[in-house]
């Protein structure tokens, strides 16, 4: 006999749009502080290699995000891609905590 269960996951209820606005807007936010942050600190050819070196790391990200994203959901179920999400979060937000203290010291 097989059972089912009358629960609906988050994904099919109203409760995802915005979760997926606010998932939305913090990586394009990343991003575009980013290019603003490369911007206003170098110029010139420092510039394009700044942007040259950011693209390709974007795309390791790209490779390498979405399949360490899928081997914790693998190893810890469908909360690992929020894990995932929450856990780079907070290291940018403690990174960017650090440099801004580190500006204001110097």
């Amino acid at each position: 006999m097989v059972e089912t269960t009358t629960r609906r996951p988050v994904a099919a209820t109203p409760f995802v749009w915005p979760v997926l606005v606010v998932m939305g807007a913090v990586g394009y936010g990343v991003y575009t502080m980013a290019l603003i942050e490369l911007g206003s600190r170098f110029k010139g050819t420092a510039l394009v290699a700044g942007n040259a070196a950011f693209t390709l790391m974007l795309g390791v990200g790209g490779i390498v995000g979405p399949r360490g994203a899928g081997a914790l959901m693998q190893a810890i179920g469908p909360i690992g891609l929020p894990a995932v999400i929450a856990g780079l979060d907070a290291l940018l937000v403690g990174f960017a905590s650090y440099r801004s203290l580190q500006r204001r010291r110097s």
